[in-house]
């Protein structure tokens, strides 16, 4: 699924991200003996040892992560050089401590699982298999961890059901299995592989909510007034069976009234549809009143042929029905949170601070250079944010501009909190919100589906259970790992995304080229080559002498030759190397 965007800032490639954690990439050493990037969060090593005798979990998370036998190793799908452990990828993923391969203890216990629930897993839940419940996701997805259905109740009001594979069901505490899954913490996507969190024959099978077959489900019901507020709710186990696997770009298309062969086998859905995209459109009104950040997706794709080369670099389609499912992942997220809060329970919630005030000054005074003037106000809201980046878009160094703009944004992580410290996530603004949409990809949204399982089923007990000292313990170093493999998960796809760009560009050494300088800095230009859609890096060394950056603009002088390069002007380059161990473009001035 397209879950909401709730990470706070992105980045265009892994040399930005590292930046942003106060490091910068270097060449990997020994995969065999160390990491080649790591992050660091405390969260992932929080002391047990203090902790006196009482209600605590058989093993905590990090003794369960470092029991793991190693699982680095060829992979059985995906393009060839995912085969291939020598591979560049495959290397690029070991340097990142991916777990590439399912060891035998994890397999021995998947063989056991059917390929259907059988009767007895249906016991005890909502025969929910009679209603219009539809997925909707990308063309190349396989993993449907979560469906909808919609109805206009008789008073007018709207009632949204939101399905979310129950993977609970079948990843239990004290397996081999579970303990993979926490090691893993989330699926990573390349740009031609996914490496899940899961095993297939969970992840695209037996949990996946596959059309015209029956799946367990933990469904959220919601009812919302006409002015999109949440008045009821209800959380239960279900069994469901999706009526139709959608994508983005048809549902797009039958909303446009698009004349396509295939859309009319969506004409049953219009009323949900129809009623959906109502729905969203006053959610996403009450989200700009709240002041939540909002900005439109610049993420690039890779095209490859038939033999897995690449082809193109292009930018991702970005339709307006992912908002559809981007606002039921909140509203489902935003309410399942509230059940914890309201009951006073700790759990893991999704937590993103607001920035410093004296970074945010630091920001702001680049940003006034560049004619970007940040409102003066005790505190910023993602809105403020929001009209910034679109101010920026009008101006020919936009791509720059909003770099710098994201400086004000700070990274989101997972954090245990509870009904007295409650957690905030600044981008969406939004209290007590965390992950429960996505258990097939992310293991905290796991981690809620079980403790939510327990309160239905042993209520007082469990709840004992979860405020003890030692299960907080256990949920803290949960998260801080959680937190560690996302953030690797990410810089991992970002290596391989700029792998097959060096790849893509390696034939084109010494072509003459038309660039664009999307940024200055003293290190040298940051241009995009406007023919194949792609970033190279141009070092000031080979700009010349005294080089000197105002605003905008980088002058250097050779000789008595006088230079001015400026954001957002076209340049010509020549590509000059292809750095394999940097992971970039190197050029030089086409003269």
């Amino acid at each position: 699924m397209a879950a909401g965007n709730d990470d706070g800032g992105t980045f265009k490639n892994f040399k930005d991200l590292m930046r942003s954690k106060g490091d910068e990439p270097t060449p990997a050493p020994d995969p065999e003996s160390e990491r080649g990037w790591h992050v660091e969060d405390e969260g992932a090593h929080v002391d047990t040892s203090h902790l006196e005798d009482g209600l605590e979990p058989d093993r905590f998370a990090r003794e369960r992560v470092d029991a793991r036998p190693r699982a680095f190793g060829p992979m059985d799908h995906g393009p060839p050089p995912y085969r291939d452990t020598d591979s560049e990828e495959m290397q690029l993923l070991h340097s990142f401590r991916v777990r590439t391969v399912f060891p035998d203890d994890v397999e021995a216990e998947v063989a056991s699982l059917p390929s259907d629930p059988r009767p007895e897993d249906l016991e005890g839940r909502i025969d929910l298999r009679g209603r219009t419940i539809f997925t909707i996701d990308g063309d190349d997805a396989k993993d449907f961890d979560d469906a909808i259905e919609i109805a206009r109740l008789a008073d007018g009001r709207i009632e949204l059901g939101v399905h979310i594979a129950d993977v609970s069901h079948y990843v239990r505490p004290g397996t081999k299995l579970d303990d993979e899954a926490l090691a893993r913490a989330t699926s990573v996507y390349l740009a031609d592989q996914v490496v899940p969190m899961l095993p297939e024959q969970l992840s695209n099978g037996l949990c996946s909510l596959v059309p015209e077959r029956d799946r367990l489900a933990f469904s959220v019901y919601m009812v919302f007034d006409a002015d999109g507020r949440r008045v009821d709710q209800r959380i239960h186990k279900s069994v469901i069976r999706s009526v139709r696997r959608n994508t983005y770009r048809e549902v797009q298309a039958f909303l446009d009234g698009a004349n396509e062969p295939g859309l009319a086998a969506l004409e049953f859905l219009r009323p949900s549809l129809e009623l959906l995209s109502e729905w969203t459109k006053v959610q996403q009104r009450v989200r700009d009143a709240k002041g939540s950040l909002r900005i439109q997706s610049n993420e690039q794709k890779v095209v490859f042929d038939e033999a897995g080369e690449v082809v193109a670099i292009v930018d991702a389609e970005r339709h307006a029905s992912m908002t559809l499912i981007e606002e039921t992942a909140l509203a489902a997220n935003q309410c399942v949170g509230d059940h914890f809060r309201d009951r006073g329970l700790p759990t893991i919630y999704r937590v993103h601070p607001e920035k410093d005030p004296e970074e945010i000054a630091a920001v702001a005074k680049s940003l006034a250079q560049h004619g970007i003037r940040v409102p003066e106000k005790d505190r910023l809201t993602g809105r403020d944010v929001g009209r910034l980046i679109r101010a920026a878009r009008k101006k020919s160094n936009a791509e720059a501009l909003i770099q710098r703009i994201m400086g004000l944004v700070e990274r989101a992580y997972y954090e245990v909190r509870d009904h007295e410290d409650v957690a905030k996530h600044w981008g969406l603004a939004r209290e007590a919100y965390l992950h429960f949409t996505s258990p097939i990809r992310r293991y905290p949204d796991l981690v809620v589906h079980r403790w939510l399982h327990d309160l239905a089923a042993r209520g007082d007990e469990a709840a004992e259970e979860l405020k003890a000292d030692a299960f907080i313990a256990d949920l803290n170093q949960t998260a801080g790992h959680s937190s560690v493999q996302a953030d690797t998960a990410q810089m991992a796809s970002t290596a391989i995304f700029d792998l097959k760009i060096c790849q893509y560009m390696e034939p084109h050494i010494g072509s003459k080229l038309t660039a664009k300088v999307t940024r200055v800095s003293r290190a040298g230009l940051e241009v995009r080559l406007i023919d194949f859609n792609v970033h190279g890096f141009l070092p000031a060394r080979r700009l010349g002498d005294r080089i000197k950056v105002e605003g905008a603009t980088l002058t250097a002088t050779r000789g008595r030759r006088f230079k001015s390069f400026t954001e957002g002007h076209a340049i010509d380059v020549r590509v000059e190397e292809v750095d394999f161990m940097r992971l970039q473009v190197l050029l030089e001035l086409a003269e």
